[in-house]
């Protein structure tokens, strides 16, 4: 049984040699990394929070697409096409048709005739 023990002993050894010959991360150097990256992330959003606090503002929040496609459309209060909010937007089609007709059943914009709409 001791001649297994030694074999075993002997692999463990060839094997952390092998490691620190190719230079290979273990499991002790992963876990020391994550840790260092964990603690760097928790000072970056101090840093962040503090300087909120500094400016007094919160970050610019981006419009959400639909918000943008009614901006537009309110922007033209005798009605607009469908083109021009796909020029001035730049969503494909299907996001575009998929927006339009979500806004129009909760009744935030109306359809004139096809393709064109104008804010209720």
């Amino acid at each position: 049984m001791s001649n297994n023990m030694d074999i075993g002993t002997n692999w463990e050894g060839f094997i952390k040699m092998l490691l620190q010959r190719l230079d290979m991360p273990t499991k002790e150097d992963i876990n020391t990394l994550h840790n260092r990256l964990d603690a760097l992330e928790q000072l970056i959003q101090q840093k962040q929070t503090i300087s909120k606090k500094q400016t007094g503002g919160q970050p610019a929040k981006r419009k959400s697409a639909s918000a943008a496609v009614l901006e537009i459309i309110a922007n033209h209060p005798e009605g607009t096409n469908f083109k021009t909010i796909k020029a001035a937007t730049g969503f494909d089609d299907k996001k575009l048709r998929n927006i339009i007709f979500r806004l129009d059943k909760i009744g935030r914009i109306k359809r004139i005739r096809r393709g064109i709409y104008t804010t209720t």
